[in-house]
């Protein structure tokens, strides 16, 4: 996805482009002429889900409560009031990542579909290193993060609870469009699919017809300082460009400043799901995870098949059976629909902007097709 933590920010890949989460933050700082300065843009439980605050919302978030892991939030007043008509949103999303910890914001995230598309598309099938052409550190994890999530009334009043995925390169905002969007309708939750039959296989278009996992789906997460990457996001532009994660213990108000909050809940070794006993032992044995050529694996044979759609749906359901087994006391929730609509968005698609019919330099109609171009694998770990 770059949904994913890597290279593919939040799963992209100008060759593919998925969600990964985030690879490129913490190795990137490090190697940073700015490192030791630099500090993360977040952390795994920065904002902390929220519980029966409202009414309306108690009988919903309720059995989120589970087993202590959610702490109660309180309600929005002051700088915190509701600011928005657009419900609160409740569900998972998921990152498929490498050994490293740091936060989802400003990266791209998938539900368990889009995260496995993800990794049978860009990762698994790179012989000697579970990794991608853009993404150089090896993925051993898909997380799980319990997401609530309101949009901003500019959005909702469009008829939408979602934005467009945005891209990132090392916590880059790299597109579509220049990101143009986050200035007009606030760093909200973006999501795509790719149903050929909905107005919202984008910018990842190229892929309807050929993903082909049912209702995988790609969100982006935008924080603060979008427009700089991980070692600059400090400083002044903390407040000229807020990001959508709200304080700890905050419900989503809708507002440019809040309109999420995530806590990690849980994870999957990627060989627990392949059902080996690691990576390393596959290979010295002569295996292999998953050969295109073949459309098949070597002594595992968890990825065969990428264009079987029954086969596709069972390797879903296996995924969704590990994680009840391994938590059982977190509530199954489904996926929400993802109502974004590029022509109800862009007003004057196929042209990104929102004040003009008249396209700027490198915003002109074609860059629809360069806005797919830009990508999810840069960092999506």
């Amino acid at each position: 996805m770059r949904p994913f933590g890597s290279a593919l920010a939040t799963g992209q890949t100008l060759e593919t482009g998925s969600p990964e989460a985030g690879e490129g933050s913490p190795k990137a700082r490090e190697n940073s002429p700015k490192a030791a300065q630099a500090q993360p843009s977040g952390g795994p439980g920065r904002a902390v889900l929220v519980v029966g605050v409202v009414v309306a919302l108690a009988a919903t978030v309720a059995g989120l409560l589970f087993a202590g892991v959610i702490p109660t939030p309180w309600a929005g007043e002051g700088d915190y009031a509701i600011v928005s008509d657009a419900p609160v949103l409740h569900y998972y999303m998921y990152r498929v990542q490498n050994d490293e910890d740091y936060s989802p914001e400003n990266q791209n995230m998938a539900n368990i579909p889009g995260a496995l598309w993800y990794l049978h598309n860009e990762i698994v099938w790179h012989h000697w290193l579970r990794a991608g052409t853009f993404a150089s550190t090896p993925k051993s994890r898909i997380e799980r993060f319990l997401v609530f999530s309101r949009a901003t009334q500019s959005l909702y009043k469009k008829g939408m609870n979602f934005g467009v995925v945005n891209t990132y390169d090392l916590g880059k905002c790299t597109g579509p469009f220049g990101c143009e969007n986050l200035q007009h309708y606030g760093p909200v939750v973006g999501c795509e699919t790719w149903d050929p039959d909905q107005d919202n296989n984008f910018p990842h278009g190229q892929w309807v017809g050929k993903n082909l996992y049912p209702n995988a789906s790609w969100y982006s997460l935008p924080g603060k300082c979008s427009s700089k990457k991980f070692w600059d996001q400090q400083g002044e532009c903390t407040q000229t460009e807020p990001g959508g994660a709200c304080p700890l213990g905050i419900v989503p108000t809708g507002s440019h400043s809040c309109t999420y909050t995530y806590q990690k809940v849980g994870e999957l070794r990627i060989s627990e799901i392949e059902n080996i006993s690691s990576f390393e032992h596959l290979i010295e044995g002569g295996g292999r995870e998953y050969d295109r050529a073949t459309d098949k694996g070597v002594h595992v044979h968890f990825w065969d098949g990428i264009d079987d759609v029954d086969k596709c749906q069972r390797r879903i359901d296996a995924v969704n059976l590990l994680f009840q087994r391994k938590y059982p006391e977190q509530p199954i929730l489904t996926d929400p629909a993802c109502d974004f609509s590029l022509r109800k968005f862009y007003p004057y698609w196929p042209i990104g902007s929102f004040h003009t019919t008249t396209p700027a330099p490198g915003n002109s109609s074609n860059s629809s097709e360069n806005a797919s171009e830009s990508s999810t694998e840069e960092e999506t770990e």
